[in-house]
């Protein structure tokens, strides 16, 4: 079993494991508002008030794609996706943390 030392390493562990709950509504990707013409001839995004729409940027295989999200999702899709961005923060504050035990210690 780890004891603490100095730096307070295996206590930064298990903040990290508890904070590490996840929310069920996690979304890989970022929330992208974009802004187009819809080309009706007298619509009003023709003379600049152009039709604002939130889409979900996102890798698949490699490739970035965007996907549409209608309004009634906007709010759960802006907070699964920095649900996603909190989770990467904390994992790498957990592998941060593993690293310098085994610097210090040689083991996990």
């Amino acid at each position: 079993m780890l004891k603490e030392n100095s730096k307070g390493l295996p206590c930064k562990k298990r903040r990290a494991r508890k904070v590490l709950r996840v929310n069920p509504r996690i979304i890989k990707g970022s929330p992208v508002s974009l802004a187009r013409a819809c080309g009706q001839p007298n619509c009003r995004c023709l003379k600049g008030k152009k039709h604002v729409s939130l889409y979900l940027s996102r890798s698949v295989k490699g490739k970035t794609t965007m996907t549409y999200i209608p309004h009634r999702y906007e709010d759960m899709v802006k907070e699964g996706a920095a649900e996603y961005k909190r989770v990467l923060d904390v994992l790498d504050k957990l592998s941060e943390a593993n690293v310098e035990i085994i610097k210090k210690r040689g083991s996990i």
